[in-house]
């Protein structure tokens, strides 16, 4: 992972804590762009009303930069909503729902080896910058990566298993 988006992030997760309070596990990607995972006390009891949602007033403003980290709230579509879940955004999810993202994309999803490569890699760079629950968030972080692999071997038909074994062997998953 970019060290400087890293930075950016957590100095953008850190103003944001002194507004809001409700963060649970809060993770950084590069997935549609450099943003935050936010699993938070209103994404876990989300009825999608998000003009109702503190989370949602706080972040609604925020600008995508190219190429760089943004906090912004990315809005899903029908076709998001059917494959990674219920919220109207993107990077609302549960640390739970976001493993279940990962599964579901390449298992449902994924016909090429070039697309589970990515996804992977995807896995492998996500990154918690905090968590209410634990201060090793390197262990809780390595955690979350594992049982992405475990569920994705336990659901993909035998022609991806070995793909993702092979992808996972050579990229240190």
């Amino acid at each position: 992972m970019n060290k400087n988006i890293l930075d950016i992030a957590t100095k953008k997760f850190q103003k944001l804590s002194e507004e809001y309070g409700g963060s649970i596990n809060v993770g950084v990607d590069n997935w549609r762009g450099w943003r935050f995972i936010l699993d938070t006390d209103d994404v876990r009891n989300c009825k999608n009303e998000c003009e109702k949602c503190a989370l949602y007033c706080l972040l609604k403003d925020e600008q995508v930069r190219a190429g760089s980290f943004s906090a912004t709230l990315y809005k899903a579509n029908q076709e998001d909503k059917k494959l990674f879940g219920f919220q109207n955004f993107l990077n609302c999810k549960t640390l739970k729902q976001y493993e279940d993202c990962f599964v579901n994309f390449i298992v449902n999803k994924a016909t090429t080896e070039k697309e589970i490569k990515e996804e992977l890699i995807l896995v492998k760079n996500f990154r918690l910058i905090f968590s209410k629950n634990t201060n090793n968030l390197l262990k809780k972080e390595k955690s979350f990566k594992k049982s992405v692999i475990k569920k994705l071997l336990n659901q993909a038909v035998s022609s991806k298993k070995i793909i993702i074994k092979k992808i996972v062997q050579k990229n240190g998953l």
